[in-house]
């Protein structure tokens, strides 16, 4: 079902207000409930429809993951696309992102928050003190191996953290938010239906992009490649929790895909053929290295 936001925004702004650098953005009160609503702009609905879609899946294999709801909106006298995303933090609670953490842990010869190469990053996640470094850890590779089951080439430090409670002072893990980057937004139907044509284009799509937005020794990660040859035991066992899940819900993700009625159907078929030829090509063969090693 489509919720139509217009008269919503009209009537029950929330008075919140939100950053980043894509499209447009209005806080409302929605069923009595802050929500950031995510607006489709210049036209470009694919990344409303990647954040929607992603986020449901995070959800489906029981991972700790923003509510989001697909809406439209009448807006310059023409319907647009749009994605509610509950706002979680509660009263007297703040979003540290993880950029904000990496700062504040900074060795003198680290580079500073936004840097994204992994040595890095798993250092400053040792490092900091606002949550169990195991903790942390665990989600930032479930994280990582969820975006390589959706392709997000996207997962920079600013866009997963913390909740702090300055009056209690308890901090926890926030939930995943902001994928938006995850199922190849940057290409239109007619691309997409090019791809479906070539399976060596789409296989292009596996193996050479994309590719996660964290780097080691300078470079982007290559998914498949990274899973074909690490050692880090904590990706290990996140790959061996994380892909049994994935394997055993997709026949739902199929049929939710198949059932969002605003999705045209090559835009489904693509969805559907991609994550089955991800599953197939990176997950699997990673899932049966990670049981060997770990046996090993």
């Amino acid at each position: 079902m489509i919720i139509d936001f217009t008269e919503i925004v009209k009537n029950n702004p929330s008075f919140r207000a939100y950053g980043g650098v894509n499209g447009i953005k209005k806080g409302v009160l929605f069923k009595g409930n802050p929500y950031m609503l995510k607006i489709e702009h210049n036209g470009k609905k694919n990344s409303i429809l990647s954040e929607y879609i992603s986020s449901k899946v995070y959800s489906m294999l029981g991972i700790p993951t923003q509510e989001v709801i697909l809406g439209k909106i009448y807006d310059n006298e023409r319907e647009k696309l749009c994605v509610a995303c509950k706002d979680f933090k509660e009263k007297d609670e703040y979003l540290y992102e993880f950029l904000n953490i990496k700062n504040s842990v900074l060795m003198e010869n680290s580079s500073n928050g936004f840097s994204t190469e992994l040595i890095e990053l798993l250092e400053a996640i040792d490092r900091q003190n606002f949550c169990p470094s195991d903790e942390v850890r665990k989600r930032f590779w479930t994280m990582f191996v969820v975006d390589a089951y959706l392709g997000n080439f996207n997962r920079h430090n600013g866009n997963w953290g913390f909740l702090v409670n300055e009056k209690t002072g308890t901090k926890q893990l926030a939930p995943i938010f902001d994928c938006a980057s995850c199922l190849y937004p940057e290409f239109t139907d007619e691309q997409l239906q090019d791809f479906l044509n070539v399976p060596n284009e789409l296989e292009k799509g596996i193996y050479t992009f994309p590719k996660s937005v964290i780097k080691q020794n300078g470079k982007k990660i290559n998914y498949h490649e990274f899973f074909q040859t690490t050692l880090n035991n904590d990706c290990l066992e996140a790959v061996k929790k994380i892909i049994p899940k994935i394997e055993k819900k997709s026949d739902e993700i199929k049929d939710f895909i198949n059932g969002i009625e605003v999705l045209t159907s090559v835009r489904k078929q693509f969805y559907i053929q991609i994550l089955k030829m991800r599953r197939e090509k990176i997950l699997q063969p990673a899932l049966k290295r990670a049981d060997y090693l770990v046996n090993k």
